[in-house]
């Protein structure tokens, strides 16, 4: 739904925002859109469906944990399903989260840690799957209208009370049985739900073609086991809701083809004069310049054109390097702050992808899907296989970002196999590089070989202290 202020309203929300001054002048109409519509939006427009089922799983948004509509572009949305509070899985994974000391915002190494559970029978917390279907009430019983935090609180709670305590630091926790069995169980939770949720959602809508958005729905892992077709945008998370919310209003023009993932700042800024007065060394963009940096296991950097949107570095603000050496993993994770039994993810060819790992459809697209790596790709890019054999896959479309692929190309060139790491260019606790001050800020306190900024490749000048 959606619900126009009335103009009085509407002058007191921008005197508010944009000071009194506003209030001599006419006022654009304010709309306000559901948190969860906005989800549903955010992901149909984004993907190339003309019609689908959407599944939103989220921690909570108004008053819904997880929501089923169906979509179209020549009718308005139908609600087919929500699910209260009470049936919140990001909830139960942020209680998870937080019981093994992490940060709220840090799901993506509770991911990561549950892949070392080494045993396949991985017994699911007590979320009562069945009753995700059915008319009876979830775990905790409480009102409709209890605030998320309380239904957090009452998941660590219960943690608490039936498992062990973590004994490990975070650095450590991978050999701390009592946190990887958390993690574990977690995990398998999220992914039997959201199994049961997407077979729902194609039941009710009558589509087989599934759009996932949601907080939920960057757990790559769960994705990963979804049937195609599903597609799953590069802005999941609430920061695709103000893109939601503006394509309820205005949809967007291009049909047929996913969302561009490149929609912040762009680096056109970046000045030679610039970046030399900094005391950096500069000269011209070569492939080949770069792959001999490469092979001589330095590890850098590519900058250009307009950032990422979403939270995953998609070759326009990443950290490169070659993943033939299972060594350069540790490398990257140490210069970054990194828990060292966290995994990275590879970018390769559309040419190539075949002989790494099964396709993950446009999920490969934006690194939202997991797949597990052939024999073929564990040997040549150990740096990005994970513990159990998996891994986060980036597939790099022709023209999307024209520097990597360069790379790749030039890679398979020489003979070599086309694939790099590709980790977000940021330091530790900072969002993804957008600007150049970002991309320099980030440069340094990554203490990266060499960075390439458009048509400029940087190193530092030994000369300079």
């Amino acid at each position: 739904r959606r619900w126009y202020f009335p103009a009085r309203d509407r002058e007191r929300l921008f005197q508010t925002l944009f000071g009194a001054a506003v209030g001599d002048r006419e006022t654009p109409e304010v709309v306000f859109v559901e948190h969860h519509l906005a989800h549903a939006w955010s992901a149909f427009y984004a993907s190339a469906f003309d019609e689908a089922g959407v599944l939103v799983v989220d921690g909570s948004g108004e008053f819904y944990s997880t929501s089923i509509y169906t979509m179209s572009r020549h009718a308005a949305p139908r609600a087919m399903r929500h699910w209260p509070r009470g049936f919140s899985l990001g909830a139960l994974y942020e209680a998870v989260t937080r019981t093994l000391g992490f940060g709220e915002l840090d799901s993506g190494k509770t991911m990561g840690l549950a892949s070392y559970r080494n045993s396949q029978i991985v017994e699911p917390l007590p979320l009562p799957l069945g009753d995700l279907l059915g008319d009876e009430r979830p775990f905790f019983d409480m009102h409709d209208a209890t605030r998320y935090k309380t239904f957090v609180d009452a998941w660590m709670d219960y943690l608490a009370q039936r498992h062990e305590p973590v004994s490990q630091p975070a650095s450590r926790l991978h050999e701390d049985r009592a946190a990887v069995d958390l993690a574990a169980r977690g995990q398998r939770t999220i992914e039997e739900a959201i199994l049961t949720l997407h077979a729902e959602t194609v039941r009710l809508s009558g589509y087989r073609q599934v759009c996932l958005a949601g907080g939920g729905a960057l757990n790559c892992v769960a994705n990963g086991r979804l049937p195609e077709p599903v597609f799953i945008p590069p802005f999941p998370h609430d920061a695709g809701v103000a893109l939601g919310a503006a394509w309820s209003v205005c949809p967007p023009e291009n049909r047929g083809l996913p969302v561009s993932p490149y929609l912040g700042t762009d680096l056109s800024s970046a000045s030679a004069t610039r970046l030399r007065d900094a005391g950096l060394t500069v000269r011209p963009y070569s492939p080949d310049a770069v792959i001999q940096l490469l092979i001589q296991e330095k590890i850098g950097a590519v900058a250009e054109g307009r950032g990422e949107v979403g939270p995953r570095a998609l070759g326009h603000r990443s950290i490169i390097a070659l993943p033939a050496e299972e060594k350069q993993r540790d490398v990257i994770n140490a210069r970054k702050g990194r828990e060292q039994w966290r995994p990275l993810a590879p970018v390769t060819l559309p040419s190539y992808a075949s002989s790494l790992w099964p396709s993950q459809g446009d999920r490969e697209r934006y690194m939202v899907g997991n797949a597990i790596v052939s024999d073929h790709g564990r040997a040549v890019m150990p740096a990005t296989v994970h513990v159990d054999g998996s891994t986060r896959p980036q597939v790099l479309h022709p023209g999307s970002a024209p520097i990597l692929e360069s790379l790749l190309m030039g890679l398979a060139d020489r003979g070599m196999p086309p694939v790099l790491v590709n980790t977000s260019l940021n330091p530790r606790g900072q969002p993804i590089a957008d600007s150049v001050n970002d991309v320099m800020t980030a440069f340094e306190a990554v203490r990266l070989d060499f960075a390439v900024i458009n048509d400029l490749i940087i190193q530092r000048d030994r000369r300079t202290p």
